[in-house]
């Protein structure tokens, strides 16, 4: 279909009316709203007819959505070959994506690209009260702190997808002096949990999004981690968010049930697919 065209587009958030929330991704729709720089338009002619988020990369991502009144055209598609155009372009080793489970179109389309499943995730929202909490002993992350806060964030994750049977391959991730940066930069996003001098806990926060909290295995199974999600729930309402949010991988038990105990509820399941180029 060569009327159908993609460009970056500066402002995607004055179309958020037009997404459906009830079967969009939630990552995309925020990026929608933050007005992510990697938004792309969809135009059939000279018409808007969805947006996709793509990142290019050695390890690339793709994520299309066409909105409801202009399906069943084949514009995702035609958008979907141009978009592997551009990513192919710098090489990637595969490109990844994630949809719905409740959405069997974007599952149908999925497979039509030759995706192919790796894991599950439950998105939990949190829209309870305070909890009630004494003084932990909870600081900012500091720039001193990486080499101990990421080694126990690659051990506690390594540890955890390993235990879901999904990622038999997996391996910690090794520190960097890149990632080092990135988390300098993002001091403000990050926070770390104290026995004495020892970091026993590391957590990442985007927006109400806890995006992962981990704990030092040996501390595991001793409250560290409740009482370090309560405190991050408490900040967040204390910012004046009224949600929570949280991913939490089918197979890691441990964390569902304490997010199920705190009072977290599914509001629905990710698979999240891959394609070998």
């Amino acid at each position: 279909m060569d009327k159908i065209s993609i460009c970056k587009m500066l402002k995607p958030s004055v179309y958020l009316p037009q997404i459906d929330t009830s079967e969009a991704e939630t990552d995309f729709i925020n990026a929608v709203s933050e007005n992510n720089e990697n938004i792309y338009s969809i135009l059939y002619q000279e018409s808007l007819v969805g947006l996709a988020l793509s990142y290019e990369g050695k390890h690339a991502f793709l994520y299309i959505y066409i909105f409801p009144a202009h399906r069943h055209r084949g514009y995702g598609k035609a958008a979907a070959r141009l978009l592997d155009q551009k990513l192919c372009a710098c090489n990637p080793v595969n490109i990844s994506t994630y949809y719905r489970t409740d959405n069997p179109i974007a599952y149908a389309y999925v497979k039509d690209r030759g995706y192919i499943k790796e894991y599950s995730s439950d998105y939990m929202v949190y829209s309870g009260p305070h909890f009630e909490l004494g003084a932990i002993p909870v600081r900012k992350y500091q720039d001193e702190d990486y080499t101990e806060a990421h080694s126990l964030y690659a051990e506690a994750f390594h540890l955890m997808r390993l235990s879901t049977g999904c990622f038999p391959n997996s391996v910690p991730e090794p520190p960097s002096e890149k990632g080092r940066k990135y988390w300098s930069e993002t001091t403000d996003e990050r926070l770390v949990y104290l026995n004495g001098e020892e970091i026993v806990g590391y957590a990442h926060i985007e927006g109400n999004k806890i995006g992962s909290v981990s704990v030092k295995p040996d501390c595991q199974s001793k409250g560290v981690g409740k009482a370090f999600v309560k405190y991050i729930v408490n900040m967040l309402l204390d910012i004046g968010y009224e949600n929570i949010s949280l991913y939490c991988v089918v197979g890691n038990d441990r964390a569902r049930h304490l997010y199920d105990e705190l009072g977290f509820k599914q509001v629905y399941r990710n698979d999240y697919a891959k394609r070998i180029i």
